[in-house]
């Protein structure tokens, strides 16, 4: 489950919240002024991010290789494929 947590209280707070963390898989955004700022999540999610995002630029490098393109044309391409996934669209 994913819940909010403000910064002071996080401060306050973290052996519970880790523990949450470790015994339920729960996730936390911390917030800081109520945006978004860090993310508190089970060790494994962290470590599939890291496997997908190096397979994501082995990806591009291996494209990029392959259709002839710059370094700063694969890399505005990932900004825009970015951006799109983050907008939803």
């Amino acid at each position: 489950m994913e819940k909010k947590i403000g910064a002071f209280a996080v401060r306050r707070q973290f052996g519970k919240v880790l523990q949450e963390v470790i015994a339920r898989g729960d996730s936390y955004v911390v917030e800081r002024h109520g945006e978004p700022v860090a993310a508190v999540v089970p060790i494994e999610v962290y470590r599939q991010w890291k496997r997908e995002r190096s397979a994501f630029f082995e990806t591009l490098r291996t494209t990029q290789q392959h259709v002839n393109l710059t370094a700063e044309e694969v890399e505005s391409l990932a900004n825009e494929a970015v951006k799109a996934v983050r907008s939803g669209a």
